[in-house]
């Protein structure tokens, strides 16, 4: 589990707005490893990075809230402009619910512009039990094992 001070994840302090969405800002200095070979020519932010700053935003909130969320999946992704080293983002994304699963619509921009949109699905594991989800075969096999 990532700590607060991961260097592949230097989020900033995750605000709610007043929408209810979470937010944090991010910075990623010219020396990050999320450049190395990400071009030498030129280098820029990959649509990963951006994918994992929005994960990592619902997975500390929902730390401090005593739930352990986990990011299932992305889907309807779009990657509407290329990052930069030192340039800032801003990372907005809709809360999770009480339930154990949601899809929460994210938005990344810099400087206004949009950088990428998309849904994050999440699930709290804790709430779901040793089973992460249905037709799960070797989960549900693990579980058994280890039960034996």
């Amino acid at each position: 589990m990532p700590s607060d001070d991961d260097p592949w994840l230097p989020l900033g302090d995750i605000q709610i707005s007043a929408l209810g969405r979470l937010e944090t800002s991010v910075r990623l200095e010219a020396s990050s490893s999320w450049f190395s070979g990400h071009f030498e020519e030129c280098a820029v932010v990959p649509g990963v990075a951006l994918l994992a700053f929005v994960a990592e935003t619902v997975r500390r909130h929902g730390e401090r809230q005593g739930r352990n969320l986990e990011a299932s999946g992305f889907f309807k992704v779009r990657f509407r402009k290329v990052i930069f080293p030192e340039e800032g983002l801003h990372v907005s994304v809709a809360p999770m619910p009480p339930e154990p699963e949601a899809e929460l619509p994210f938005h990344v921009t810099c400087d206004g512009d949009s950088v990428a949109q998309g849904t994050l699905k999440v699930t709290d594991i804790r709430a779901k039990g040793p089973l992460l989800g249905k037709g799960d075969e070797r989960t549900a096999e693990r579980a058994q094992d280890q039960n034996r």
